[in-house]
């Protein structure tokens, strides 16, 4: 017996979708952001993007375009396209919905977490720490985010997930100014070795605790940061073509 037809939806069909070369351009500078591979304020040209992908121009425009119109990327009256920067205001909105969302999604994630993923969780803090003690800090921001989504992704909520993400778009690039004062510390090494012992007693609460701490350390931090680097200068609200 012949499947019976797809629904068709006002004459449209469904559509068989594959990643093409922009998808994959845009999910590689995605996660550049997210781990601080650029800086605040960075300027970011097509050229620039390309040649790290290893694309050609065009699906590096595209993943620059689409990063646009999500407002991650900045833009200037010049058309000047920039890595995303944050003032002390919207540094503390931001870290407002992180307190709600990582810390639901932390608790979330405990409740699901298996033996063989907080062992991987620890094979990943022990990269991170010894990131740290090379003073390779942006292999700690790669490892710190494999940390944190490591647990999130474990509360099965992809919305909840794709939220987190969104906000780890913005504040990637400023991540990069905990460092190298925040190495002296070791306050985000202590926040994630209570993380571990706090899933290994299967306890969801003591672990959302342990993350709100980490996530309150760190805005500490950065509002020190923050302070000791002069204002960026007013850009205008013209729309960007790259």
């Amino acid at each position: 017996m012949d499947e019976p037809a797809a629904p068709h939806v006002g004459g449209l069909g469904p559509v068989k979708r594959y990643d093409t070369l922009a998808d994959r351009a845009y999910g590689q500078l995605r996660q550049a952001l997210m781990t601080g591979s650029f800086h605040p304020g960075q300027k970011l040209t097509i050229r620039k993007i390309a040649a790290v992908l290893g694309v050609s121009a065009t699906p590096a425009r595209d993943a620059i375009s689409r990063l646009l119109s999500e407002r991650i990327l900045e833009s200037d009256a010049n058309r000047n396209v920039f890595a995303p920067r944050l003032d002390d205001n919207k540094l503390h909105q931001l870290y407002m919905l992180r307190l709600a969302l990582e810390g639901l999604a932390a608790e979330e994630g405990a409740k699901n977490i298996d033996i063989s993923v907080i062992r991987d969780l620890e094979i990943i803090q022990m990269s991170l720490i010894a990131a740290m003690d090379r003073q390779d800090y942006q292999r700690v921001l790669i490892e710190n985010e494999r940390f944190h989504f490591g647990i999130y992704h474990q509360s099965g909520n992809s919305m909840l997930v794709e939220a987190i993400e969104h906000l780890w778009l913005k504040l990637g690039p400023t991540m990069n100014l905990l460092y190298p004062s925040y190495n002296h510390s070791r306050k985000g090494v202590s926040a994630h070795l209570a993380i571990i012992e706090a899933l290994r007693s299967r306890q969801p609460l003591a672990v959302r605790q342990a993350i709100e701490k980490d996530l309150q350390d760190g805005e500490a931090e950065l509002r020190v940061a923050l302070a000791k680097v002069e204002p960026a200068p007013a850009r205008g609200r013209k729309k960007a073509s790259v």
